[in-house]
């Protein structure tokens, strides 16, 4: 069965071309968005994976529940803290933030932000309700917040096969990867 690509830069076809040979794999997919518009995880679901969706915005959480019933969604972000998060939803986008200043940004060039309360986990939280499963990968895709995500996945036993990971700064070519390659890559 051939694969379509549904994601923003074919991230599901290079991560398809490292795990074919894996059948009824898992994933988590933290800053999921929508369940078919740039999703990375829709070309494995039709492979026969299932995984689990990390989505803090209330009407892409909808989405992913609807369009995928066999899989869970966690609504929440991903930081720091287990707690609440201010959260800038910015409407019809995948560009929401937890992150101000970029929020700011995006506001000033014409998209409607939205303040809000958002649950916020922990990585390490998220990883260790999975710890008995093989993880195959693991995609962090939030808006400037990556930084913040691989802070909170403190030093476990759980480690995906393959991680990819935003880097690059929201709506710009400009490299990111400085803030957090260093600290992912002590967590062996």
């Amino acid at each position: 069965m051939p694969l379509i690509s549904y994601a923003q830069n074919f991230e599901d076809v290079i991560l398809w071309r490292v795990l074919k040979h894996v059948d009824g794999g898992f994933y988590i997919d933290i800053g999921a968005q929508d369940p078919i518009l740039h999703s990375v995880s829709l070309a494995f679901y039709e492979q026969g994976w299932r995984g689990v969706h990390v989505e803090p915005t209330a009407a892409f959480a909808a989405r992913l529940r609807l369009a995928r019933p066999d899989e869970e969604v966690i609504e929440a972000a991903i930081g720091k803290e287990e707690d609440e998060l201010r959260f800038f939803e910015i409407e019809g986008t995948g560009l929401s933030t937890g992150d101000e200043t970029i929020a700011r940004q995006h506001e000033a060039i014409g998209h409607k932000v939205r303040p809000v309360t958002v649950l916020s986990r922990r990585l390490s939280t998220v990883l260790d309700e999975y710890k008995n499963k093989e993880i195959h990968w693991l995609k962090i895709d939030v808006e400037g917040m990556e930084d913040s995500v691989i802070d909170s996945w403190s030093p476990s036993d759980v480690r995906p096969w393959v991680v990819v990971v935003e880097s690059t700064l929201p709506g710009s070519p400009q490299p990111s990867h400085e803030r957090w390659e260093a600290k992912i890559l002590s967590l062996g």
